[in-house]
Parts: C-alpha cells; structure tokens; sequence
C-alpha cells in the first residue's frame, strides 16, 4: 500500500526529469530560466501559483526571443532590452493602464480641436492664442534640451492608473513654471487624478486638464498632495489655460519646443521593451499615451528625434527618457507626436 502511495509522486518525479532532459537537449531552456530568475530579482517580481509563474516564464522567454532577435538587425537606430514589462504580453501591456483608454484619447482629439477653433476665433481667422504653426523648418536652434536649463523635474512613475496624462500635463506646466519664475518645483499629478472632472470629458484630457489647473488657481505641489497610483476623493485646498500647436506639422511642434516644453499624445505600442537609441518605428498614428517633448536635436550619427519624457520610472528606457526619430516622411510624425501638441499658458 505504501508502495502504491508513493507511484504518483514517482510518477510526477520521472515526467519532470523527462522534461527537464528534453529542455537540455533543445537548447538553451535552463539558461533562460536563470535568466528569468535574476529578473524577477532585479523587479521584485513574485506569482501567485507555480501555474502563473511558468505562464509567465513563456510569455518571458518569448519576448527576450523578440528582443534578441530585433536587436541582432544591425541597421537599427536603437536598441531593445528587458525591464520592468518583459513578463507581459503586448495585449496586457496596453490593457494594463500604462497608456491611455480610448475613450481619453478621443476626448483629447476634442479638447484639442477646441482650443484651436478658439485659438483662430480670438485671432480672426488668423491663429493666435500664443500658438505656434507653419510648415517651414528653419529659425530655431539646431538643438534644444530644456533637461540642461535645470527646468525638468526628475522622470516619475504613474504605475498602472491610466494617468499618463496627468503626468504630461503637470511635467509641462512645472517646466513652464521654472521658466517664468526660476523655481522647479514638483507638483501634485494625484490633484488631477482625483479632482478634474471637468465636462464634456470627465478628466483624462490633458489640455482640458490645463484648463482645469487654471480654473483652480494651480497645483498643490507633490509633496502636500503625494501620488496614490489610484483615483481617490478630491482633497484640493498659475496657469492661465492651454493652447494648440497647428497639428501634423513637426515644424510648428519644433518651433514650440524651442520656447517650452510640449505634451504631446503618441502610439506607445512600440515602447513596451525600447532600451535606448532613437526610436525609428514602425509605428503608426493611432495614439494612446500622453508624454512631454523636452527638447529635440541629433544623436552621434546625425540622426534627427525628439527627446521625450516619458512616466514609467527611470528604469525604463534612456533613464525615464526616449528619443523618437525627428523630421519623417509622415505629416504628424512617428507615432502621431505632431499630431496634437499643446502647451500651458502662463
């Protein structure tokens, strides 16, 4: 009877062994999960089950394949690697609330076309508002990084609350603030989260989301009013409203760049394992994430990008940052940055 109690672990025992054998033999299976185990470390990363763990080993290990192989192309402009989203599948990584839901992304369509039929009405006809447009390249410096001014705060995280652009927006408004006044201060992207709601959009745009800031006489600074990666009560306790840059036109968004940092919308589908380079595509125009356009200029080989800030943490990317390529074929754009910029107005 003991005998017959101990068959099955026996059995269970052999078919692991079995299978371990035949991961040896076809390659480098063993290796990979050591590979997979340093990065849990490294990302404090735990599972519920042994089930959900060898789930996410595959999708893991499928994805160090496509990096791996992306990155043996040698043309490449940029580099893939892992991080904090390796264990993720394309499909989660979007639904996980890193980017914005498509309800927000057409509401910021709206909010922009609004500012800008407001901007040509007060302007009769003829743009205003402090906007910036024209299709012609040329009459601003060859490069602009606002990090060197000291008028960017350090890169954030928004975690998985679907806030991107409340990030965008406020990373903007404090590098506006630093430039009017000379003092970079944090400011409170939770305020936002918890307390815009103005309509039609109910939060979640980011330039109705400038227009709010300045309806509340500003921001409550981050640390009075920290981050909880949630939507909470609203505890609230000077920006003057929002402008357009004329969309699908890197012209009009570089000469805007060149006087202040821009939040833009792109498509982030490309940005899940990017590591570092400037980001050539492929990439479409169907947008999902808000981010800020720090500056722009060339890398070594005099490739031409943006320097964006993005707001996943600074173990992401180029230390929180991506270069997107700069002057491509496409009128908004790679992955729609000219798409529709805009800016606060102080």
């Amino acid at each position: 009877m003991a005998a017959a109690s101990r068959s099955p672990a026996l059995a269970l025992l052999c078919s692991s062994l079995l299978m371990l054998a035949g991961a040896a033999a076809s390659g480098d299976v063993l290796p990979t999960m050591d590979r997979f185990h340093a990065w849990r470390a490294a990302h404090n990363r735990t599972y519920a089950t042994a089930e959900e763990r060898r789930h996410r080993f595959e999708v893991y290990r499928r994805n160090v394949e496509y990096i791996e192989a992306t990155n043996r192309r040698g043309e490449l402009s940029y580099e893939l690697g892992e991080n904090q989203f390796t264990d993720l599948t394309s499909e989660e990584f979007l639904a996980a609330h890193y980017t914005m839901p498509p309800g927000q992304v057409l509401a910021a369509r709206e909010a922009v076309a609004r500012l800008l039929i407001n901007s040509t009405r007060a302007a009769g006809g003829g743009g205003g508002n402090g906007s910036y447009s024209g299709d012609a390249f040329g009459q601003v410096p060859y490069s602009v990084d606002w990090r060197t001014s000291g008028a960017v705060t350090p890169v954030k995280h928004q975690m998985t609350c679907g806030s991107c652009w409340a990030f965008a927006v406020v990373a903007s408004i404090e590098n506006l603030y630093k430039l009017r006044t000379g003092r970079l201060v944090s400011l409170s992207e939770q305020e936002l989260v918890d307390c815009d709601r103005t309509p039609p959009d109910s939060g979640g745009s980011p330039a109705s989301a400038m227009w709010w800031v300045a309806l509340n006489g500003g921001l409550a600074t981050a640390w009075e009013y920290p981050y909880e990666s949630r939507q909470g009560q609203c505890r609230r306790g000077s920006i003057r409203g929002a402008a357009a840059v004329t969309p699908n036109s890197e012209a009009a968004l570089e000469h805007a760049v060149a006087r202040q940092p821009v939040v833009v919308t792109i498509n982030a589908d490309t940005f899940q394992h990017y590591m570092g380079g400037v980001l050539s595509g492929p990439c479409d125009a169907r947008t999902n994430h808000a981010v800020t356009v720090v500056g722009y200029g060339a890398d070594a080989g005099g490739r031409r990008c943006w320097i964006v800030k993005n707001s996943w943490g600074d173990g992401w990317g180029e230390g929180g940052y991506v270069r997107m390529e700069r002057r491509v074929q496409a009128s908004e754009g790679l992955c729609g940055i000219a798409s529709m910029p805009y800016y606060p107005v102080m």
